[in-house]
């Protein structure tokens, strides 16, 4: 029989974001008649940038890269985006300063899958976002002011560049997961837990993974040194946990959490909506013993108790909310853990497009079902498709040369919780890369309009994959 733990007071943490409210189901949140080759606000962008065509033919060469909004990802509240109160799935823009308060867990979302994950009491100010026509960020600076962050960047081209600035020192990476820390009296601490980030303070070091670095006031760096055990420290778990739930799962289902210290007697709950399957736990933490209970949708408990970090669990079931519990047993003082789904969820498009049990929503648009569409509308001169695949958004390109006239378009979709994040990358009309002034002819609201989505439900992951034959398809899953 499983071992209970003592009883003690549960421990809330990040919390979903609030569902966004009821509106008319389709695909992609849209009640449209047609495929879904028309929604998801596809054949609005169209229409907006051949309606404007003709302006676009005297516009000037644009910069290779564009600016681009990032996105709020809410938590635990309390969040605030410039000292007011932050929106799950808020837009961020240059000049941005996100905080949060004591309790409060928040990110900032890339658009190509990158974030910094922010601690209690932590503040960061964006400063510049750029992406490339694919979508893959081209320049990213962020300033960390105090507080905790997890920063994870994918692996950018050549020539692309993340930095993070704490107090008198700056970390610069390529694609890593690293660990800043800026401490009050504005002290700081790097953690490399994958790839390599150069440390510029009075000097500059690369400081690899399982490596650490401390900074003073003054920008003045210790020598490297291998990464010291933080009980208080969730995030040097987090990668542990991701790599316990990665084999023989989908990588774009991926989901962690980090909750705060909790002590003996004590538990706290974490959710995951997923699509069906097998759904893969994992429990990470630094040190003592706690246990985990994982509830299937129907309420069957499945405890694993051997208390060894990281302590995993496979549970087959339907589609539906899975609830994770983790239990301090023997745990003073309290201590910081992680927990990591994902699942198996097959790389088959749904039927009709649309796996819907009224709770857990699951769509799917492949290149297959594109084609079928225009073939049925009868359209000629127009390509449509998802290129490449992705554990963290879709990229969707557009071609067509009616009348004569060739314009194309690259927009890159994400989960921007809990709508559907989506970015123009890339537009061009005759050969001309008009983005910049695209987005200047769409204005402010026409921008807004585009970079978050409402849908009927929450969108909680999207991505894309290839099927067994090859077929690209893009992914959005979610809940009601």
């Amino acid at each position: 029989m499983a071992i209970q733990p003592p009883a003690g007071p549960v421990v809330a943490q990040q919390a979903a974001g609030p569902s966004a409210p009821a509106r008319s189901r389709g695909c992609f949140g849209r009640g449209c008649g047609c495929s879904c080759l028309g929604c998801g606000g596809v054949l609005l962008l169209v229409t907006v940038l051949l309606l404007g065509s003709s302006y676009f033919f005297f516009v000037v060469q644009a910069s290779a890269a564009v600016t681009a909004p990032a996105t709020l990802i809410v938590f635990n509240q309390p969040v605030t985006v410039n000292n007011t109160p932050g929106n799950p799935g808020q837009a961020l823009n240059a000049s941005d300063e996100v905080a949060t308060k004591a309790k409060g867990h928040a990110a900032i979302q890339f658009p190509d899958g990158s974030y910094v994950r922010m601690s209690p009491e932590t503040t960061v100010q964006i400063t510049n976002v750029q992406l490339q026509k694919n979508g893959q960020l081209q320049t990213a600076d962020v300033v960390q002011k105090v507080g905790r962050t997890l920063i994870n960047v994918q692996h950018l081209a050549s020539g692309a560049n993340f930095k993070v600035g704490g107090h008198s020192v700056s970390a610069e990476v390529r694609g890593t997961q690293f660990e800043l820390l800026v401490r009050a009296n504005n002290t700081n601490l790097i953690k490399v837990f994958d790839g390599t980030v150069s440390v510029s303070g009075k000097k500059t070091v690369n400081v690899n993974a399982g490596q650490e670095v401390d900074a003073d006031a003054n920008g003045t760096l210790s020598a490297v040194r291998p990464i010291q055990r933080d009980p208080q420290d969730p995030y040097a778990l987090t990668a542990q946990c991701a790599k316990a739930v990665s084999s023989g799962t989908t990588a774009g289902t991926l989901q962690t959490s980090t909750g705060d210290p909790i002590a003996t007697g004590q538990t706290a709950e974490f959710g995951y909506d997923s699509p069906g399957g097998t759904v893969s736990v994992a429990l990470c933490y630094p040190g003592s013993f706690m246990t985990l209970s994982v509830f299937t949708p129907d309420g069957v408990e499945h405890a694993s108790r051997n208390g060894a970090s990281p302590v995993v669990g496979h549970v087959d079931g339907t589609a539906g909310h899975y609830r994770a519990v983790v239990h301090a047993i023997n745990v003073s003082p309290a201590e910081a853990f992680v927990v990591a789904f994902a699942t198996n969820a097959p790389c088959v498009a749904s039927s009709s497009g649309s796996s819907d049990t009224g709770k857990i929503v699951r769509q799917t648009l492949s290149n297959s079902e594109i084609q079928k569409g225009l073939a049925d509308a009868g359209a000629e001169g127009v390509t449509l498709q998802v290129q490449g695949t992705s554990p963290t958004s879709a990229r969707l390109y557009y071609y067509s040369n009616l009348g004569g006239t060739p314009i194309s378009w690259t927009v890159v979709f994400y989960a921007a919780t809990p709508n559907l994040g989506a970015v123009i990358t890339q537009v061009s009309v005759r050969g001309v890369n008009v983005t910049t002034q695209v987005l200047k002819y769409l204005g402010q609201a026409g921008a807004q309009s585009i970079s978050t989505i409402p849908q009927d439900f929450t969108v909680d992951r999207v991505y894309s994959c290839a099927t067994a034959g090859g077929d690209n398809m893009m992914v959005v899953e979610g809940h009601r």
